[in-house]
């Protein structure tokens, strides 16, 4: 077991559209990255001990969250109220084949959809994860499986994802299978890379655009100087703030540094669930 004993909150880390393989069930939050099944409920991520690492960098637990709310209220007074109502969120270290796949079927989509296309793809195309119950874990009996790797999507026709019904975005599936596969896009280089260089190699891929691909890098890669920006988060930042599109990024840049993508979170988050007027 894992303690998350501050600013931590499952709600707002599994609800802020970071992540789409966590479901909620009576005893907490069921997730699957990795291959791997663990359960979280309040402050206690309940898994296998041989696991403990993997999710111990998963959801950052080192990370010191109380020093970046510091500086992101010093430099914003109005992002306060947003920190307050979403203080919980954790930024997840996902991996990066899943989150690229994730992103690409986010686009013009919503939460429900996304999630049931992924549970679909996995449980057609994944393998059964070899998981044992085990009582004190807490974690449901039943059948888990993994993210397809991208060799195994690449191996299927664009006709073997009708089962999906992702509609347009089987392409970039496809596509994006493909260039991993092939190593036209390496996944085990991007880590090393220089965030500018990170995003320029995931453009390659075909549905992976500005913001996808700053999604891709912040919730998997911890590139937290980023700050995804959709139509929501342009509204977000125009009505609350003032700021024109083409003056976002020097705004956002100037503003919150390299704890971008916390404020872009806690932001969204709280916009999100309450009038934007608020």
């Amino acid at each position: 077991m894992i303690y998350l004993k501050q600013d931590f909150d499952p709600i707002h880390t599994f609800e802020c559209g970071q992540c789409f393989r966590w479901n909620q069930s009576d005893n907490g939050y069921i997730g699957i990255c990795g291959g791997k099944v663990c359960r979280v409920s309040n402050d206690t991520i309940y898994c296998p001990d041989s696991d403990n690492e993997y999710w111990t960098n998963y959801f950052s637990a080192d990370t010191d969250y109380s020093e970046i709310k510091k500086y992101l209220e010093s430099h914003d007074e109005t992002l306060k109220k947003c920190i307050d109502f979403g203080g919980g969120i954790r930024i997840l270290h996902q991996d990066i084949w899943e989150t690229i796949i994730s992103f690409i079927i986010s686009a013009n989509n919503n939460i429900p959809r996304i999630k049931k296309i992924l549970e679909t793809m996995c449980r057609e195309f994944g393998d059964k994860i070899d998981f044992k119950y085990n009582s004190k874990l807490g974690i449901p009996e039943g059948e888990y499986y993994s993210f397809p790797e991208p060799e195994r999507l690449n191996s299927l026709s664009i006709e073997d994802l009708a089962c999906l019904r992702a509609g347009y975005r089987d392409k970039y599936i496809m596509d994006a299978a493909e260039k991993v596969s092939s190593g036209e896009v390496n996944l085990k280089d991007i880590p090393e890379m220089p965030t500018e260089l990170a995003k320029k190699e995931l453009l390659k891929i075909k549905g992976v655009g500005g913001k996808v691909a700053d999604c891709i890098l912040l919730f998997s890669m911890g590139r937290y100087e980023l700050f995804p920006k959709d139509v929501w988060i342009k509204r977000i930042l125009n009505q609350v703030y003032g700021v024109e599109e083409k003056e976002t990024d020097s705004f956002v840049t100037e503003k919150y540094g390299n704890y971008a993508g916390f404020a872009q979170q806690y932001m969204y988050y709280y916009y999100r669930e309450n009038d934007i007027e608020k």
